[in-house]
């Protein structure tokens, strides 16, 4: 890949931008600078204020200080919809999509195409098809969009951006959900936009990809510029500690002893369409990791173990060698078991609650006093969380939707430690979060185990299965393709021969 030089025109110049919330100083005089024609990384720790930059960029929020200037001129935008006007569009980490509505719906809402005053519905179709064959997607445009993946809903998300023809395009962690394959596809496309010279801004905590992507970095912590650099004169560690401010450590395989015990069976589980006879254990004490590639059904698994859906008659789930039925997520909270979800803003946390009441949720029954909740055990509870777990928060009484990912994530880890819970899943548990975080979930889920809790982590990132498992099982196209005991004499090309074998 060739890399921009620091010939080209400035596009965007963002200067000395402050931003205060309640009891938070989000930025801190940060500088931004943005070429034309340039792929330009933007990276930190969750809660560094990358997000917030580009939403003062976009519209979402006002700056207390600060100025841009677009081509040298001074802008400032009341809305997102001005910023897209001057061409400068974001794809949200979060889908924001209409379920309801077609695909080519989807791509040209606001910004319809007309014939005269009303939407050429022949011209829109067409027009969809294209920009997503930019992206390597060939999909039905007439269908609703929530008939796709979440990778191909990603993929639509940018193909909208692409309609207003972006001279500059802000990409939030747009990898997360995306298979090998699509990511490629996406890296071309970014290429291409590049040649044209469209500047880019792109936000992400796989760092391999802003090695291997980019040509600039500017680097964030703590609402504050911490450096802007050529990416060619970094090197990843360096990165990696200069967004934490410290030496980070990275995981690395611990051979552990794991009880003989058995906490969890299940026999010959079945759902149509998603899996087929699937058996397995998971130990009592034991990291069990499940790799596999995006869309094998490692997730549709454990949403049916944990009665989020319903398997097929003639399976049966055991726990401690005695038969349960469990039919809903009820049920299996009950029987001492927790899930946290890949969906983490969707299906983990409570936004408009607090970080308390978002850790207290499933436990309030056990702390009950004469039919009323004791709020001073609560409490006690709480606190004791966000000082063992580190979590950062301005209080208890925080809203949890204004925590970074990484906190978020610790507040839901905590939700199931609280509740006393002897069998945690973990659906891909550290996605979106960065690299220093991600190293403390890491440790408490070794701490959960040690502890004697049966832990399932299912990941699409190699290295965090092979760093954290203690056994790896390999699922396939709906059915377990093998296990992997020596987790560290392997590879990850290891673990795919296992999944074609």
């Amino acid at each position: 890949m060739q890399r921009q030089n620091n010939t080209e025109p400035l596009l965007i110049e963002m200067r000395d931008i402050v931003k205060t919330f309640p009891g938070t100083k989000a930025l801190d005089g940060v500088t931004l600078k943005l070429r034309k024609g340039e792929i330009h990384a933007l990276v930190g720790e969750n809660g560094a204020g990358k997000s917030t930059l580009m939403n003062i960029l976009t519209g979402q929020f006002y700056m207390d200080s600060g100025e841009v200037l677009m081509e040298g001129e001074p802008i400032r935008f009341s809305s997102p919809r001005e910023a897209m006007r001057k061409n400068i569009v974001l794809v949200p980490q979060e889908l924001n999509l209409v379920p309801e509505a077609s695909v080519a719906e989807n791509v040209f809402l606001g910004n319809e195409v007309l014939s005269g005053r009303l939407i050429n519905w022949k011209e829109t179709a067409k027009e969809a098809e294209r920009l997503l064959d930019l992206l390597d997607v060939h999909v039905d445009v007439s269908q609703p969009v929530k008939n796709l993946s979440a990778a191909y809903q990603q993929l639509v998300s940018i193909a909208r951006a692409l309609a207003y023809e972006p001279k500059v395009l802000i990409l939030d962690e747009p990898t997360a959900v995306l298979t090998n394959r699509e990511t490629e596809s996406l890296f071309k496309s970014m290429q291409k936009l590049k040649k044209s010279g469209t500047a880019m801004v792109f936000i992400t905590h796989h760092l391999d990809e802003v090695m291997e992507q980019t040509d600039r970095i500017t680097i964030m912590r703590d609402g504050c510029l911490v450096k802007e650099v050529l990416t060619s004169d970094i090197t990843k560690e360096e990165m990696i500690n200069q967004m934490a401010g410290k030496k980070v450590q990275i995981t690395t395989h611990v051979n552990r002893k794991v009880s003989e015990e058995v906490f969890f069976e299940a026999k010959n589980l079945s759902r149509e369409g998603e899996f087929h006879n699937v058996s397995f254990q998971v130990h009592k004490g034991e990291i069990l990791g499940v790799a596999g590639l995006v869309g094998a059904g490692r997730t549709e698994i454990f949403k049916c173990v944990f009665g989020i859906t319903e398997k097929e008659q003639g399976g049966k789930t055991f726990i401690e060698g005695k038969e349960v039925h469990i039919k809903s997520p009820i049920d299996a909270i009950n029987y001492g078991m927790g899930y946290v979800s890949e969906e983490r803003r969707h299906d983990g946390i409570t936004p408009d609650m607090s970080v308390m009441e978002n850790m207290m949720l499933p436990s309030y029954d056990k702390i009950k006093k004469n039919g009323l909740i004791n709020y001073k055990k609560a409490v006690e509870i709480a606190e004791q969380y966000i000082h063992s777990f580190k979590i950062k928060t301005a209080s208890r009484d925080t809203l949890i939707k204004n925590l970074s990912g990484g906190n978020q994530q610790k507040v839901i880890v905590a939700r199931w430690m609280a509740k006393g819970i002897k069998m945690l899943i973990l659906d891909e548990p550290t996605r979106g979060i960065d690299v220093n975080a991600k190293g403390e979930i890491h440790q408490l889920i070794r701490e959960l185990a040690d502890n004697g809790v049966a832990v399932v982590v299912i990941s699409s990132e190699m290295e965090e299965v092979m760093a954290l498992s203690d056994r790896i099982m390999v699922v396939h196209q709906g059915r377990i393709s093998g296990y992997i005991t020596d987790v560290d004499r392997i590879t990850q090309e290891d673990v795919l021969k296992v999944a074609f074998q």
